[in-house]
C-alpha cells in the first residue's frame, strides 16, 4: 500500500470514528491546544513584524480550529457507540464530554469562518496586498 493512501486511510477512518472515542478526544485535544498555542501567540506579539511568528500563528490558529470542528463529530459519534471499547465506563463522563464538545462547536465553526475571512478571502476580495 502506498504511504500517501495509508496516511489518507487513517486520517478517514479518525474522522469516521472507527479509531475509537480516546483516539478521536485526543485528536480532539491536539486541535484544542494547538488553537490554543496560536492564540497565546496572537495575544502576546499582535503586531509583530516577524513573518516567521505570523505564518506559525495563522498556520496554528486555522489548523488547531479545522481540526476541532472537524474532531467533533467522532468525538459525539463514538461516546455514544455501544460497541466502543475505548469509550468511558463512567455515564457521567460519557454524557457531559461529548455534550461540551457539542456545545463549543458552534463557536469553533464561527472562529474558523472569520479567522479565514480575515487571513485570506478579506485581503483577497478587498484587493489588498
Amino acid at each position: 500500500m502506498n504511504p500517501s493512501n495509508r496516511y489518507l486511510r487513517f486520517i478517514l477512518d479518525l474522522y469516521l470514528g472507527r479509531r475509537g472515542y480516546r483516539t478521536s478526544l485526543i485528536a480532539y485535544g491536539l486541535g484544542f491546544w494547538a488553537f490554543a498555542g496560536g492564540m497565546f501567540l496572537f495575544l502576546t506579539w499582535p503586531d509583530t513584524p516577524s513573518m516567521v511568528a505570523q505564518v506559525s500563528r495563522a498556520i496554528l490558529i486555522n489548523g488547531g480550529l479545522l481540526v476541532l470542528v472537524l474532531m467533533t463529530y467522532p468525538v459525539i459519534y463514538c461516546a455514544f457507540k455501544i460497541t466502543d471499547e475505548s469509550r468511558p465506563k463512567s455515564q457521567f463522563r460519557r454524557i457531559l464530554e461529548p455534550t461540551i464538545i457539542g456545545v463549543l462547536a458552534p463557536f469553533y465553526v464561527m472562529l474558523l469562518v472569520a479567522s479565514f475571512i480575515q487571513s485570506f478571502a478579506g485581503p483577497v476580495l478587498l484587493g489588498l496586498n
